[in-house]
């Protein structure tokens, strides 16, 4: 199953059209967006001529997989952050941001076969598909600039190692639907399918300032920071349907070995190590490759089929996580895999489920339950793996404390004595900074 199985059918069905020709004026067979609504409707055969013509976003299955995100803003918007535009012409502001750049590769050659309405209905879905889930993610578009999007993941006063983990999820779906779900429908037409390269960057609050360029009625608010600059310079020498990311991210969030390699360049006939994105006496700044495809596969909800694509499956078998302090879980609030940093000290209580119900344990089973950790800390304290003294052998639940700085993962198995074992596994991001700002509680809950 793919997240967003209506782009998918509604760009094979203007590529069908090829041999038809479009009617100019007010009948194009275009797609409507409803904000109103969050379905998807069929192609219409009239539009009013102000109608913006762009596939409708679905965002319940992101919601579904992902969950619903904090930073979300309430409303898309374009241009100047919405957190930052209380800043007057001659104000600056030092604070964190994740710069990622995306850019969309392919889309030129649609015009030797297409004709100039279908080419912007097909360049302007593949966009809009880009802005809807950058901003399910919680970052702000700042600008498109022909085939490419310039996004922001931050927010005011916010743990800068979740815009860190948002912007990673973002570019990860972007990736995984343009590069494997997208790409067929054009194959299916004889076209070279389009593709996507994303780079992504950090900069601390020392590192990125806040400011207007330009003149009265005529400027922008925007990031001075080296690591802006970085980010455009990694989608440029990021490869098709890839992320490269600055050694910041890396730094930031513990990020695991498994997902990152040193991009190679051939040079004299040998392959050998690119390291830096940047380097001179004053900086040598080392980028990476991300390895979105082994990150989203560590999601219990992707799994990948025979021919190496990864697809959404829905398991029975589930494992439903609640993040508490210490003597309130009745407060606890909800948490999806991979969805924030939680606060070092929080419990996290794990809930086998079954087709949504919580699960009761059959006599012929045996249910373990082990936790997988890295990071620095975890490695210093020895606890990379523990299976909690077998404490909860046996049980349908499980309650961890979120102690070690990095992203570690529960493991659930359920052995049975004449069948197949069931393996749940649940990854969760853990951090010692919190956010200032924004509730959690009230977005989850």
């Amino acid at each position: 199953m793919s997240l967003f199985k209506n782009y998918k059918s509604g760009i094979e069905s203007v590529l069908s059209r090829s041999e038809q020709r479009f009617q100019k004026g007010m009948k194009s067979p275009y797609m409507l967006l409803n904000e109103s609504t969050k379905t998807f409707s069929s192609l219409p055969t009239t539009i009013e001529p102000d109608s913006k013509t762009i596939l409708e976003f679905d965002s319940n299955q992101l919601k579904k997989y992902f969950g619903p995100n904090k930073y979300s803003f309430d409303s898309v918007t374009i241009g100047n952050h919405p957190d930052f535009k209380y800043l007057e012409h001659n104000q600056t502001l030092n604070h964190h941001c994740v710069s990622m750049f995306v850019d969309i590769k392919g889309s030129t050659r649609l015009a030797l076969k297409y004709s100039l309405e279908e080419v912007r209905l097909i360049k302007d879905t593949l966009l809009t598909l880009c802005i809807n889930v950058v901003t399910h993610f919680g970052g702000h578009v700042h600008r498109l600039q022909g085939d490419a999007v310039f996004v922001q993941f931050v927010r005011k006063k916010s743990n800068p190692n979740n815009s860190i983990i948002n912007s990673l999820n973002a570019a990860s779906v972007l990736c995984q639907v343009v590069s494997e779900d997208l790409s067929s429908a054009f194959e299916s037409y004889g076209l070279d399918p389009i593709k996507i390269r994303v780079g992504l960057d950090y900069g601390t609050d020392e590192k990125v300032m806040w400011s207007h360029y330009g003149v009265a009625n005529c400027n922008e608010l925007t990031t001075t920071s080296l690591h802006t600059d970085l980010a455009a310079k990694l989608q440029n020498k990021a490869s098709v349907n890839s992320i490269r990311i600055g050694k910041n991210l890396v730094d930031a969030i513990e990020m695991k070995e498994d997902y990152i390699s040193t991009p190679t360049i051939v040079k004299n006939g040998q392959t050998v190590e690119d390291k830096y994105i940047i380097q001179s006496s004053e900086l040598n700044y080392r980028q990476y490759d991300f390895n979105w495809k082994k990150y989203l596969n560590s999601f219990s909800f992707y799994k990948q089929n025979g021919s190496g694509k990864l697809e959404i499956i829905d398991n029975p078998f589930t494992l439903k996580a609640s993040v508490y302090k210490l003597k309130q879980e009745s407060t606890a609030s909800q948490y999806y895999e991979n969805n924030y940093s939680i606060l070092k000290g929080k419990y996290i209580k794990y809930q086998l489920m079954i087709n949504g119900s919580p699960y009761h344990k059959k006599p012929y089973e045996k249910i373990i339950w082990e936790a997988f950790n890295s990071g620095k800390e975890a490695k210093l304290a020895n606890e990379e793996q523990h299976n909690f003294e077998n404490f909860y052998l046996n049980k349908t639940f499980c309650i961890a404390q979120a102690g070690y700085h990095g992203n570690h993962y529960l493991k659930c198995t359920i052995q049975r004595e004449h069948s197949n074992n069931r393996v749940l596994k649940f990854p969760i991001y853990v951090d010692d900074k919190s956010d200032t700002e924004i509730n959690l509680n009230d977005i989850l809950n």
